[in-house]
């Protein structure tokens, strides 16, 4: 089966593209730009060069990656690169740029959704299976890993990062980093308890949200230093591999680790199944 290719797509010399890709009307492929198999580009999607995408990835209308990061120190004559993994949804006019650097990487991992709008700036790292909702802007160096869901209309500031399985509500800024497993949502984004939902959908077992859940009290609601918060969980939960995940983040901080606006504790209960999401917050 050959590549279903419009007559008014446009692809330059030394692109690749699988045998069994679709490209769609007024699509443009820069050279050096590489597309895998079952990959679906549907009318005006720019790719551009020095761009790996994977296999099986769906790219709606107006979509524009690989494009130079918008970065005034970037050279043009740079060999910088995107790199994007399988099974993939960019929503129309989606948008990811190349690195900053000679030889240097933006990577978006695969199983992720990128909706409508939404923005990968340059150096990002997009881990597996996550969430960009509409509009949600990721400066340069921003870290997203797995599991992570981003609401709607959000920008986080450059080397900012979200740590796995986090969830950030709508119409959120954030400058500092979210730790893997809570939730965050204003502007500045501030901590607001753990993210129960997320971890019942992934089967975690309830003694270890039980413990995180005890450990974020411990860091953002007790008054104790992030020093002696870590020491007190690793006296009570130390053997659980989750924990050990969010103090090894914490302490690799470049931007510093967000504190709540209130000492008020969102999860005052054991109830999991009826936990309530903070405001702006669908899970």
């Amino acid at each position: 089966m050959g590549a279903k290719i419009h007559p008014t797509a446009i692809l330059s010399t030394g692109a690749e593209i699988a045998d069994d890709v679709e490209i769609g009307p007024y699509c443009r492929i820069e050279g050096n730009a590489r597309i895998g198999a079952g990959c679906v580009l549907q009318s005006q999607v720019l790719i551009g060069c020095n761009t790996i995408i994977g296999e099986r990835n769906f790219i709606g209308h107006g979509a524009v990656l690989g494009t130079p990061p918008q970065d005034k120190k970037f050279d043009l004559e740079c060999q910088s690169w995107l790199e994007i993994g399988n099974d993939n949804i960019f929503r129309e006019y989606a948008t990811a740029n190349r690195a900053t650097g000679e030889g240097k990487k933006t990577i978006i991992g695969s199983n992720c959704m990128l909706m409508a709008y939404s923005h990968v700036a340059h150096n990002c790292f997009v881990g597996n299976e996550v969430i960009m909702a509409n509009v949600a802007t990721l400066a340069g160096h921003v870290e997203i890993h797995d599991w992570c869901v981003i609401g709607g209309v959000i920008a986080l500031h450059q080397f900012t990062r979200l740590g796995k399985g986090s969830f950030l509500g709508g119409f959120s800024a954030l400058r500092q980093d979210l730790p893997p497993y809570m939730r965050a949502a204003g502007n500045p984004g501030a901590p607001g308890g753990v993210n129960i939902v997320g971890m019942q959908r992934r089967g975690f077992p309830i003694a270890t949200i039980r413990a995180i859940r005890k450990f974020y009290k411990l860091l953002f609601l007790s008054g104790l230093k992030m020093d002696d918060a870590i020491a007190q969980i690793l006296d009570l939960h130390g053997d659980i591999p989750q924990i050990q995940e969010i103090i090894t983040f914490m302490k690799s901080t470049r931007n510093g680790i967000m504190r709540p606006k209130s000492q008020a504790d969102p999860d005052d209960s054991d109830d999991f199944e009826g936990s309530i999401p903070m405001p702006g917050m669908s899970r």
